[in-house]
């Protein structure tokens, strides 16, 4: 649902932000305190509830799925977001002269010289860590749409979209990219641009350049890419491709984008993410697995275990806290949706109490596919898994040998075969050029890219072996 506010102006201290109405229209940033009473979404409990009845207490359970327990990483996102979001419009004050310009040379697709540019932000994490749940947070700390209509008692007319929030369609390509840039819009500003685009013959580059233009015209200060996995890199031209289509964004358009999706799907992106830069300038956040003994961690257990709606609610221990970490395995999607079941389950039975055993219980009979995944994690051997692998895996330099140890593993544990052994020889041309490596990693990782490239030059992505770790 789109938020839409009038536009108030608040007076700024540092001189670039000043005069600039797309800037002071922001709502001041909230305190820590103040932005998890804003994000925090706790279930309405009350312990007189538990003498409800049974199918009362069981449909009440539902609001488990849709608890928000902020934790550290959102007061560190929300503050690069709400800098990154400033900064975009620095360069874009629509009072003066210079963006005129810039804005005329969008509209008119001609290169107009430019030394700024606009960040990036890269949030990636494992699947059910929260990072779509971190996202929508924040962003309802702002609205999306600012409306302008005087400033310095002259008129302003302007609709300022502050966000634009993309879910990239299942196996998506370039086209479908784009035409969710323009259904993102309409919802925004109830224009017609998906109708106008989409029963229209215009190419690739044309749609492009229609979303540089449109976006700056409504004065877009930021685009969040959720989904991002879900791009089909192989037939949106390749990875490098969809790299120069986001970096046309953020530099023609000055758009800062956040790029928001699993570590195996950024993985593919990682041998063009060299020094960072194209991956995330302003900041780089992973959603991974809480450890058990972290504050995060916790947190949200305590908070969690709250949430009991049985008659005989049980005081957490360290037993049921080793249960629900091992179980869980600090996952928190997987934490909340074993404590509603367990829930229904203690309901359901007549036990009116949550028990190690119960837990144990719901996780083996409605856990399903998950639990061989979890497993995995806690087993510290998930490379089948690809979104439970960290994508330090795959980003990480230095001398550290864990993720040279993960991605010599791999090599030679697992069989690739065309695009698939492209990409991992470009995780190994990384790994030789950046990482502090030993002489036995070196030996190890030539030993794979030779593989490598004589499979690849036979046309063949055949089954392939590292040498031995020493």
């Amino acid at each position: 649902m789109t938020t839409i506010a009038k536009a108030e102006y608040l007076s700024q201290r540092l001189e670039e932000n000043q005069g600039n109405p797309l800037i002071e229209a922001i709502p001041g940033r909230l305190s820590p305190n103040r932005l998890i009473d804003a994000v925090a979404r706790l279930p309405d409990f009350n312990p007189a509830q538990r003498d409800w009845h049974d199918h009362e207490r069981e449909l009440i359970t539902k609001r488990l799925e849709r608890c928000v327990i902020p934790l550290s990483v959102y007061q560190d996102v929300y503050a690069t977001m709400y800098t990154t979001l400033i900064a975009g419009y620095q360069d874009r004050n629509p009072l003066r002269p210079a963006t005129e310009q810039w804005l005329y040379g969008v509209t008119q697709n001609v290169q107009i010289n430019s030394k700024t540019t606009a960040d990036s932000i890269l949030i990636t994490g494992l699947s059910g860590a929260g990072k779509s749940t971190l996202i929508n947070s924040i962003l309802s700390c702002f609205p999306q749409v600012i409306e302008h209509e005087s400033y310095n008692d002259e008129p302003y007319i302007q609709k300022q979209v502050v966000y634009l929030k993309i879910e990239i369609p299942p196996d998506a390509v370039r086209k479908a990219l784009c035409l969710s840039f323009f259904s993102a819009l309409d919802e925004a500003l109830e224009t017609n641009y998906y109708v106008q685009y989409s029963n229209s013959r215009k190419g690739i580059s044309e749609l492009e350049t229609a979303i540089h233009q449109i976006c700056a015209s409504h004065c877009v200060g930021m685009i969040i890419i959720d989904e991002f996995q879900n791009l089909n890199v192989a037939k949106a031209g390749g990875d490098e491709v969809i790299l120069q289509f986001f970096d046309s964004i953020t530099n023609n358009a000055k758009i800062p984008i956040i790029k928001v999706g699993t570590p195996a799907a950024l993985r593919l992106f990682s041998a063009k993410f060299r020094s960072g830069r194209r991956a995330g300038s302003a900041g780089f956040y992973e959603l991974g697995q809480l450890k058990n003994d972290e504050q995060d961690w916790k947190t949200l257990v305590r908070a969690v275990w709250t949430f009991q709606w049985v008659k005989n609610p049980k005081r957490l221990d360290q037993k049921l806290e080793n249960t629900l970490y091992e179980l869980s395995q600090g996952i928190p999607f997987c934490l909340f949706k074993l404590m509603q079941l367990a829930n229904l389950e203690a309901i359901s039975s007549g036990v009116e109490s949550i028990s190690a055993s119960t837990l144990r219980g719901v996780y083996k009979q409605h856990f399903g596919l998950l639990r061989h995944a979890l497993s995995a994690l806690r087993k510290g051997n998930p490379r089948q898994y690809e979104d439970l692998l960290p994508v330090s895996v795959w980003l990480e330099g230095g001398s550290s040998s864990v993720p040279i140890g993960h991605l010599i593993n791999l090599a030679k544990t697992e069989e690739f075969r065309g695009e698939a052994a492209k990409m991992v020889k470009n995780h190994v041309d990384d790994a030789i050029a950046e990482a502090g490596l030993s002489a036995s990693q070196k030996r190890q990782l030539f030993k794979i890219k030779e593989n490598l490239e004589t499979k690849l030059a036979e046309g063949k992505g055949a089954e392939f072996l590292g040498g031995e770790a020493e």
